[in-house]
């Protein structure tokens, strides 16, 4: 069979497709594309769509499998039944995959929301395997544990590809100050938006009960972060790059880096894009803003972090990775907080604890979890039968040609050239539309990400 992947033409026998759907291409394009790259020396063809596309992609691509990042959302419940019916392997690979609160263990596992059909299910972890068994998930689901497969960059060969020297020229320690306040737009949008993100979850997991008060507290916390920010601009000691939440509005990190003088921007950088692993491999220390899971991916890279501590919220605070982290709750003390630190970046008395939570919650981290998930995918898709052609109506047709002729404009399938005039006059669920747009694959994001891994990857 003869056909093309993502402009390369190849010839294999038997061939195999599977769509991996990518929510935020800053945090899942890498991750997705190393999955695409381990299949691809097996001879499986692999597409690389926007989350917003899974319905697009099942004419445009005929595939055999298609990876989401969740099914529990009664849509997508009902649309994981009708692939089970044409004979399409459904899999998960979730983004975020540590749940360090019970009842929201079992929530992501299934308990609330029992019925899709999930032919493979990849987690990061035991506990989370369990929970699946648990709440329900029989022998014909695979569920395997895996680990993380973005954590693979920071092994050779993919960390290659992100260990860059320095080249801004200055003679500072390089400070990666993250930031996780993905709920504090809500505060800031007409209530019934946030009313309707959590809808969802309110009634069924007690901590997002009284979610208006986690909205409220991450957005405190927002505002008091700037006050840490501030402490250590002004100590003038360090080479500081700011990196929000990819799922941020960015756009108040961008006020405040406006009002700085001159100077203080010849040291502070404002760096919403960059891939986290090479921001991370490049800094001599990592501060995260309570739980984050840059401070584990810090881990894997040796790097020392600091964790600063803000209203101990147990949406946001939790002792499980805090123990592991040198606490700051003042910001007058980070400058010299990081300066010890950096005296220090071993910071010995965490080692083996944090050896312990990485194997416990990320599967013990060695570079090859994308390897041990593209064998199993590529295992699955070659051994099934697909059972006849498959029929698709006239909206699956309809949907896969605007997949196909966005694609050839080098555009997402969530494209709208109306969005920001709609976002000016209606703002509200139009803003958040917009950062749906934003955080979309392009293909040209994916043609760079695959053959930069292809550049890498040589015998």
């Amino acid at each position: 069979m003869f056909f093309s992947v993502e402009g390369r033409d190849m010839v294999f026998q038997n061939a195999k497709n599977v769509v991996l759907l990518v929510d935020n291409k800053k945090r899942d394009l890498f991750n997705s594309a190393l999955i695409a790259h381990q299949l691809e020396k097996q001879g499986v063809t692999c597409f690389l769509e926007p989350l917003g596309a899974y319905k697009a992609a099942l004419s445009a691509y005929d595939p055999d499998m298609i990876v989401f990042n969740h099914l529990t959302a009664g849509h997508l419940v009902e649309y994981s039944k009708r692939l089970a019916r044409l004979g399409v392997l459904t899999a998960v690979l979730p983004n975020e995959g540590i749940s360090y609160d019970r009842e929201d263990l079992l929530y992501n596992a299934g308990r609330h929301h029992t019925g899709a059909h999930i032919d493979y299910f990849f987690c990061w972890n035991e506990a989370h395997k369990e929970a699946l068994r648990e709440c329900g998930f029989d022998e014909s689901v695979h569920i395997e544990v895996v680990g993380v497969p973005r954590f693979d960059f920071y092994f050779d060969p993919w960390a290659r590809l992100f260990r860059e020297s320095r080249s801004d020229g200055v003679d500072r320690p390089s400070v990666l100050l993250c930031t996780n306040f993905v709920f504090s737009k809500y505060q800031e949008l007409p209530a019934s938006v946030g009313d309707k993100f959590f809808s969802k979850w309110k009634d069924l997991l007690p901590s997002h009960k009284n979610y208006q008060e986690v909205i409220a507290v991450n957005h405190r916390s927002r505002t008091r972060f700037f006050d840490f920010a501030e402490a250590l601009v002004k100590e003038g000691r360090y080479m500081i790059t700011l990196r929000p939440h990819p799922s941020e509005d960015i756009s108040v990190y961008e006020r405040w880096f406006a009002g700085l003088s001159p100077d203080q921007k010849r040291y502070c950088r404002l760096d919403p894009d960059s891939n986290i692993t090479s921001l991370i491999l490049g800094c001599d220390i990592e501060i995260s803003c309570e739980t984050c899971t840059t401070a584990l991916e810090s881990w894997v890279a040796g790097k020392p972090t600091i964790e600063l501590v803000f209203e101990r919220h147990p949406m946001y605070f939790h002792d499980d990775i805090a123990s592991l982290n040198v606490l700051c709750d003042t910001p007058e003390d980070l400058p010299d907080l990081v300066e010890q630190q950096l005296n220090m970046p071993e910071q010995k008395s965490f080692m083996e604890g944090r050896v312990r939570h990485l194997a416990q919650w990320c599967n013990a981290p060695n570079g090859t979890s994308a390897l041990q998930m593209g064998n199993v995918i590529a295992s699955a898709v070659f051994s099934g039968e697909r059972g006849g052609k498959r029929s698709y109506g006239m909206n699956d047709k309809r949907r896969g040609l605007r997949l196909m002729a966005l694609k050839r404009l080098g555009l997402p399938y969530n494209y709208d050239p109306f969005l920001p005039g709609k976002e000016r006059i209606f703002g509200g669920r139009y803003r958040i539309k917009r950062f749906g747009y934003e955080k979309a694959i392009r293909p040209s994001d994916v043609a760079a990400a695959r053959s930069l891994l292809r550049s890498v990857d040589t015998p």
